[in-house]
């Protein structure tokens, strides 16, 4: 009996050491099926005319890059309406293929007019404002805030501990980069009100932002006064400071840019918000905000600006050319959160 349990006992190391033999082969021999994945969305839609931004692939074979063998099939005209496919094909060793598909919808671009009806609203141009008097409470602003809602704009979020970090450009030296790294290292995701000329010269920038979570919002191409073109004479300038931004934007990243909006230096009028509501957008004002842009701001000046001003649902303005507030927003971040602050983007606003 004895010996028969251990011939039995024998067969079965055997048999489990064949199975571990042709197992171990199974894997050193192995090829995955190749894996291709798009990047960006699988249906695109462009207007007419613009070019199109191949938003990019990846194709992977047991975990190793195998992207420079792919190959496209199809072409995009942007010159011709209509929906175009594009195929991305990858083959491995195997001669097993992996296919995926993109759709590109190209499109008539809208043709904006000027409505009579934009005569009959208020185009006296406005300073914004707010008289946040540093006590906590939340400020009233350059206009009643249930009335900007009309127009969908907003100068501050819900009475939440939320905060909400924004940025104007105020020109092309600025300090944006290394602010970016802050926010990045403290999860925090911030708006940055942005000029066409700005996010030209730093594409690889506007890339890596978009690609972090952060929101590019268009602060127009030249930086005008934009109720002295809310006009039907000047009408055709008014959306031309939009949408070079717009496709700039897309240009660079190949998405669409966010409909989000900040008039330039806080110069607006009713009939502005109205038209800039027609075209999607919603415009964004503050309830938070100090002199940064006329002085050389030290950190510690930056810090006690920010801290005393902090009030639930307080969108901040701040201009990044100030190494002050680069310097400050560390320490200012870490010390609202400590108080239970939560942060967002006002995009996120309702």
């Amino acid at each position: 009996m004895l010996k028969k349990l251990k011939v039995f006992l024998t067969f079965i190391s055997f048999i489990i050491i064949i199975i571990s033999i042709y197992l171990k082969f199974i894997k050193q021999n192995k090829i995955d099926i190749p894996k291709i994945t798009l990047y960006g969305k699988n249906i695109i839609t462009i207007y007419q005319n613009t070019n199109y931004k191949e938003p990019g692939y990846k194709a992977t074979e047991s975990n190793k890059n195998i992207t420079d063998k792919v190959k496209i099939k199809g072409k995009v005209n942007t010159q011709k309406l209509g929906t175009y496919e594009l195929i991305y094909t990858v083959k491995n060793k195997k001669g097993e293929i992996a296919k995926a598909h993109r759709f590109v919808k190209v499109i008539k671009e809208k043709t904006e007019i000027y409505k009579e009806e934009y005569d009959k609203i208020d185009n006296k141009s406005r300073g914004w404002w707010s008289n946040n008097k540093l006590d906590g409470k939340r400020p009233s602003g350059g206009a009643d805030i249930n009335e900007l809602k009309k127009y969908n704009a907003f100068f501050m979020g819900p009475n939440e501990k939320v905060l909400y970090l924004t940025f104007d450009e105020g020109g092309l030296q600025t300090y944006v980069k290394e602010i970016v790294d802050v926010l990045n290292q403290n999860n925090v995701k911030a708006t940055f009100f942005l000029c066409r000329k700005y996010i030209e010269e730093n594409a690889n920038l506007i890339k890596e932002m978009a690609e972090q979570g952060h929101t590019v919002a268009n602060h127009t191409s030249h930086h005008l006064n934009m109720p002295s073109l809310a006009t039907k004479e000047n009408f055709s300038k008014y959306l031309s400071e939009i949408k070079e931004v717009e496709k700039t934007y897309y240009n660079i990243t190949g998405k669409n840019m966010e409909k989000v909006y900040r008039d330039p230096r806080g110069e607006w009028s009713y009939r502005d918000l109205q038209i800039m509501k027609d075209l999607g957008y919603k415009t964004y004002f503050y309830s938070a905000d100090y002199l940064d842009y006329k002085e050389d701001v030290s950190k510690e000046k930056a810090l006690n600006e920010l801290t005393k001003r902090v009030h639930n649902g307080a969108i901040y303005l701040m201009h990044p050319k100030n190494k002050g507030n680069y310097e400050a927003l560390d320490t200012f971040i870490k010390n609202m959160k400590k108080q239970g602050y939560k942060f967002d983007l006002v995009k996120n606003i309702k």
